[in-house]
């Protein structure tokens, strides 16, 4: 037998016959913020239990009824899932009950072999021996989505090697290019904290092959789950939403009652699950004093300002001047129960505010912090003494609020005096 001849040769294309197209999303919870894309792969990772898989059966049950946000809203929708780690009757069906799905619309899939028209067995997908039996599936049923749960343990190969997941799933990511559908790829966190982008369990290859990847994380002081793109090749936003996992019971076909858990999403968040999964924990004394301190000049902070309120970005720039880093800051305000400092949206579109909720009957001081009464916070030490130290030390005195006579670089309207204005003049204005 004449063995086949293969040849190759170079091919270009001019870039003025390429059409082009506006990138479409499967999920697109607030205009212009486009989180899970069409026509490819999205991967969600997170440790167990955080929601990730709870949430897209949620996002499917709102395609199953016509409801979810994006260019496909208005259209009833298919998904097909693949190879879930939870059981069908007793965990996603109820689940898919309880986030008011159409059944109807969602799929289970496995892999049927017979022998002389006996069935031999029945297993789950693989990948990628089994890519055309899922092209299949989808052109039969009309799907728009597919769930891939967990993705490491349904590839054929070591999940750790670039090779190895790249042609288990470059198929299948084709397949989805082909029919404009948005695949998602559950994965699982590394144990430890570390980078959002190097917690991924398996080859950096997970992260690669996919156009966005979700991190999912669980605030323990609140209990909200977080979820933030830390990566979204389509498009600008790269934010963070929160949602909770309320608990609701469902009627099972037996007559019984199953309590399963049910997404009630929250919306946007300047939390971060880079911010929770590196959050620091204290664990002695000093490192309690410091907490205090960072929750004292916030709340002075924010009570030298109109209506008790400061962008974001201004509250973590006047901390890293009086000493604070970054997440010292912002478990700071997170922490702050007696007055609370709530983080939400201008309402000119310029980011985040911070405001302190000064409720009437408060005492205006942050929780916990001994000794702090409602006159200012002023350090007791000179500002060359705080560069040299690192960390600001404060002691209670009274004091009135005082106007600025210069202009403040961190804020927008100086003229109502602030923390920084009145006591580090020497420190950083111009």
């Amino acid at each position: 037998m004449t063995e086949p001849i293969t040849t190759k040769r170079v091919l270009l294309t001019p870039a003025s016959q390429i059409k082009t197209r506006r990138q479409k999303w499967f999920w697109e919870p607030f205009t212009g913020h486009g989180v899970i894309p069409l026509g490819t792969a999205t991967i969600a990772a997170g440790k167990g239990g955080e929601g990730k898989t709870t949430f897209m059966l949620d996002l499917a049950a709102q395609g199953s009824r016509g409801e979810l946000h994006g260019d496909l809203h208005g259209r009833k929708i298919a998904t097909i899932i693949i190879g879930p780690e939870d059981d069908w009757d007793t965990v996603m069906v109820p689940r898919l009950k309880a986030a008011g799905a159409d059944l109807d619309r969602i799929f289970k899939i496995d892999v049927e072999t017979t022998v002389d028209d006996h069935v031999a067995q029945t297993r789950s997908i693989r990948f990628p021996l089994d890519v055309d039996m899922i092209e299949q599936a989808m052109h039969e049923v009309g799907a728009k989505l597919l769930i891939v749960d967990p993705a490491p343990s349904l590839m054929q190969g070591d999940m750790n090697k670039v090779q190895d997941v790249r042609s288990s799933y470059e198929p299948l990511i084709a397949l989805a290019q082909r029919h404009e559908l948005a695949l998602v790829l559950i994965n699982h966190f590394n144990k430890g904290g570390g980078s959002v982008s190097k917690g991924m369990s398996g080859s950096h290859a997970w992260r690669d092959l996919t156009r966005s990847y979700l991190a999912f994380a669980t605030d323990e002081e609140t209990g909200e789950r977080i979820f933030s793109q830390d990566k979204n090749n389509y498009g600008e936003s790269k934010g963070s939403y929160k949602f909770l996992l309320e608990s609701t019971d469902v009627t099972t076909d037996d007559g019984e009652t199953a309590s399963v858990a049910r997404v009630n999403f929250l919306g946007e968040t300047d939390q971060t699950v880079g911010d929770l999964i590196n959050r620091e924990t204290a664990t002695d004394p000093d490192e309690q004093d410091d907490r205090n301190a960072a929750q004292a000049f916030l709340v002075d902070l924010l009570r030298g300002r109109e209506a008790w309120e400061a962008p974001a970005r201004d509250c973590l720039k006047a901390g890293h001047a009086a000493g604070f880093s970054e997440n010292e800051i912002k478990n700071a305000r997170k922490r702050c129960k007696s007055p609370r400092i709530v983080s939400e949206k201008s309402a000119f579109g310029a980011g985040w505010v911070w405001r302190a909720d000064f409720a009437e009957g408060v005492t205006q001081n942050p929780e916990g912090v001994q000794g702090v009464t409602s006159e200012h916070v002023t350090p007791s030490l000179t500002p060359s003494e705080e560069v040299t130290q690192g960390v600001m030390q404060i002691e209670v005195t009274p004091s009135t609020p005082s106007t600025p006579s210069h202009e403040c670089p961190l804020h927008q309207d100086p003229m109502n005096g602030c923390y920084t204005c009145d006591h580090h003049k020497g420190g950083i204005a111009a």
